[in-house]
């Protein structure tokens, strides 16, 4: 069928309003396609120049990049490297422990529900840590979003323009809409979808970023030779490097990754994948959650199915 074709025709058969996929490798972007819906309420379509909800992409692909930036010692305590963090009960993890979601802090928190702005941090950084194994946590990326402001002395939002091109704080347009939320009432259409990152302002380290395809592609693409080593795992098939998801964490990868295959994320329907070995990386940007969050299970076996094919593109 070819690549090209190959793509479109997943696109066509996606169970999502919208869809956006690229693939590439290191040379250049071999296919992409940007298909459907972008609001069910107006019928307008997706186009290339739609801007979509990144979502906790926003993680590796602005908060790593610029931890990993910070002229400081990864493996120190956050307590030591940030005044604001001292005596807190977050204090005793590292910037390594953080990003590799191995600090003991849980998943999430309905802070959104009474708290706004630098109170969530606060709340954040005073999250009782637990050591049993490690946890994907939005928590430890909401304390590295702010531990970077204040470190380096600029916003997520000025950092991220300027290394990848992607927004933060909105609005943004023309736009791909998400859910109609209930906490706010309304269809989100370029805001943030998730609720923390809202009453964060709109750029929180977990959520946040917005993107084109073609610059989450370009991000994206400067990703994929990093081969994360593990820096935590929980003995049942969880793997977490800095940042990155690694083979065969929650089956991102599909039913043929690679064994050194990593990637990450987002809940409203994104992914990215890179495969080192074999030479390329997908991205997938949608918008499953829209205009109700439901079963997350079509868009799933719907990626399976993209990402198997693609291998087999490659010979994997």
């Amino acid at each position: 069928m070819g690549l090209a074709a190959l793509v479109e025709a997943a696109a066509s058969r996606a169970p999502m309003p919208a869809v956006a996929v690229a693939v590439f490798d290191r040379e250049r972007v071999r296919a992409q396609v940007v298909h459907g819906t972008a609001d069910l309420s107006t019928g307008r379509p997706a186009t290339p120049d739609c801007w979509w909800d990144l979502a906790s992409l926003t993680k590796v692909l602005v908060t790593l990049p610029e931890v990993l930036a910070l002229p400081v010692p990864r493996d120190r305590p956050i307590g030591q490297l940030w005044p604001r963090a001292a005596g807190r009960a977050a204090a005793g993890a590292t910037l390594t422990d953080l990003l590799a979601h191995r600090s003991g802090l849980p998943a999430t928190a309905e802070f959104y529900r009474t708290l706004r702005g630098e109170s969530i941090v606060d709340a954040a950084l005073d999250t009782p840590r637990s050591s049993v194994r490690p946890v994907y946590s939005d928590l430890g990326y909401i304390i590295l979003g702010r531990l970077v402001e204040e470190l380096s002395g600029d916003s997520l939002a000025g950092l991220a323009a300027r290394r990848t091109g992607l927004r933060m704080g909105g609005p943004v347009a023309p736009a791909v809409a998400t859910e109609r939320c209930p906490w706010r009432g309304r269809l989100i259409v370029g805001e943030v979808h998730d609720e923390n990152a809202a009453a964060l302002g709109g750029a929180a380290g977990h959520a946040g970023a917005f993107g084109t395809l073609a610059l989450v592609t370009a991000a994206a693409r400067t990703h994929l030779d990093d081969r994360p080593a593990c820096l935590a795992g929980d003995g049942a098939g969880e793997r977490f490097g800095a940042g990155w998801w690694l083979h065969p964490t929650r089956g991102l990868g599909g039913p043929r990754a690679g064994a050194d295959g990593f990637g990450a994320s987002g809940f409203v329907g994104n992914r990215i994948w890179f495969e080192p070995s074999r030479g390329y990386g997908v991205v997938v940007l949608s918008n499953r959650v829209h205009p109700v969050r439901g079963d997350r299970a079509p868009f799933a076996a719907w990626c399976d199915g993209l990402l198997a094919a693609i291998a087999g593109e490659f010979g994997g």
